[in-house]
């Protein structure tokens, strides 16, 4: 870590968060796991190199860093609640991943019984979820904290996109008719940075 860069806004956070997965969310993340010193819950080559960059870049953990402390005061709603105060109607908040060469890794942790991810970004729409991979659904049951990412960034509202994370109970997994298995996860706490 290289020093202190100048505390970026809610509005920034979130805008980087959504500019995409390369180039937003999955360096946010990795920029969280560095200030939280919480690893990612699979080993691979592009997590480490995330993460690696991630401590060299001291904008990038500022970011990371507006959307912990707005995570750790954020209000906590269901699903439902969520998509009321979106406007879209669902019951239903997840995200999907292919899983692939770690597949073996993700059931591990899952069997672990518990899966923590400092930050992560949900859909409330099961079709966007399943956009980012089938292989593995997690879906998250009761209530939980989240950012509304489009209220704050004003971009890409289809994805119904909530910035949340913290340490997670995995209540079961269950196979889909897809061949792929499905995690509902409920929220325990938030992790903080060190």
């Amino acid at each position: 870590m290289t020093g202190i860069a100048p505390r970026p806004s809610i509005e920034e956070a979130c805008m980087l968060w959504q500019s995409g997965r390369d180039t937003g969310s999955s360096p946010l993340r990795a920029a969280a796991r560095v200030l939280t010193g919480v690893p990612h819950y699979f080993e691979a080559d592009f997590i480490q190199a995330f993460d690696a960059a991630a401590r060299e870049n001291d904008a990038l953990r500022a970011h990371a860093s507006v959307l912990l402390s707005a995570l750790d005061v954020a209000p906590r709603h269901s699903a439902d609640e969520w998509g009321e105060l979106v406007g879209f109607p669902s019951a239903w908040a997840g995200r999907g991943t292919p899983g692939g060469a770690h597949a073996t890794q993700i059931r591990q942790s899952l069997a672990s019984g518990s899966i923590t991810m400092p930050l992560w970004g949900v859909s409330l729409s099961e079709t966007v979820a399943a956009d980012f991979g089938d292989r593995f659904t997690f879906e998250i049951v009761g209530e939980f904290p989240a950012i509304i990412a489009t209220q704050h960034s004003g971009i890409k509202p289809d994805e119904v996109e909530l910035i949340t994370g913290g340490v997670y109970e995995v209540l079961d997994v269950l196979g889909t008719v897809k061949g792929g298995l499905r995690a509902r996860l409920r929220f325990v706490e938030v992790v903080a940075a060190i």
